[in-house]
């Protein structure tokens, strides 16, 4: 509906689009792979971004003026001059890259700070809450998906395993096989329910970003798959995300 991979872009908000759809989609083909071979713990630190992929997206996409997407793009100068900031940083990347722009390393006035760094204003949680408020791009159900309540079932448990801390060594466990053998594993409904979980911020993001970006009526086509979605989603074993409960079995 956008046109194809391969073809010519001759306005700067499809571009825009196209540029923002590209790492979702490469991180949704990503958790899938994972998630089918086995590595869950990849799979769930990636569902965990796509989730913010999603927030942030949808965000930009249901606001009524282009007021955040200015804040989203001056926000690239905030971080650049960040990671900038220490000497050998800066060292490092004049000896790989070259100069660097003038603007890095310029003093700014408290107003000008303030102005690149008003993206980081709003934190992921308030994001999601205050996305779900904006008015729907339709009034079919796919606009009136929710967001918010991911935050903590996806976003906050999966942190776990992007930082390592032993919460995330309770989703992978002994698990007794089918002769009596023991395996380091994670449940095995994990795989399926990442991938299904997944499938749904993809529906949601490619439809707002044809609605929005694309000046598409995407609205039926999409609507269609996530009533698809849901009805799969009620075959599921298991219907949340969720951590086991059960003890671990101590290694021997």
């Amino acid at each position: 509906m956008a046109g194809g991979q391969t073809r010519l872009i001759d306005n700067e908000r499809e571009l825009f689009a196209s540029r923002l759809m590209y790492i979702p989609e490469v991180m949704s083909l990503g958790l899938r792979m994972s998630a089918s071979w086995g590595l869950t713990h990849a799979a769930m630190s990636l569902l965990r971004d796509r989730f913010e992929q999603t927030v942030r997206f949808s965000w930009l996409a249901k606001q009524p003026d282009g007021s955040e997407h200015k804040k989203y793009m001056l926000y690239f100068y905030s971080r650049a001059r960040s990671l900038m900031r220490d000497p050998s940083a800066r060292r490092d990347y004049e000896q790989s890259v070259g100069s660097l722009p003038p603007w890095v390393t310029e003093k700014l006035t408290k107003e000008q700070n303030a102005e690149i760094r008003q993206w980081e204003s709003l934190d992921l949680r308030a994001m999601a809450t205050r996305r779900d408020s904006l008015p729907p791009l339709t009034d079919l159900q796919i606009g009136k998906e929710e967001l918010g309540h991911h935050y903590d079932t996806i976003y906050a448990q999966f942190s776990s395993v992007a930082h390592f801390d032993a919460y995330s060594l309770q989703l992978f466990r002994l698990h007794e096989t089918d002769v009596g053998q023991f395996e380091l594993a994670t449940d095995v409904h994990w795989p399926g329910l990442l991938i299904l979980q997944n499938c749904q911020f993809d529906i949601i993001q490619c439809f707002e970003a044809l609605n929005a970006y694309y000046d598409k009526d995407a609205g039926p086509l999409f609507n269609a798959l996530l009533l698809e979605w849901y009805q799969l989603s009620s075959q599921m074993d298991s219907p949340t995300l969720s951590p086991s409960t059960s003890t671990p079995t101590p290694a021997r």
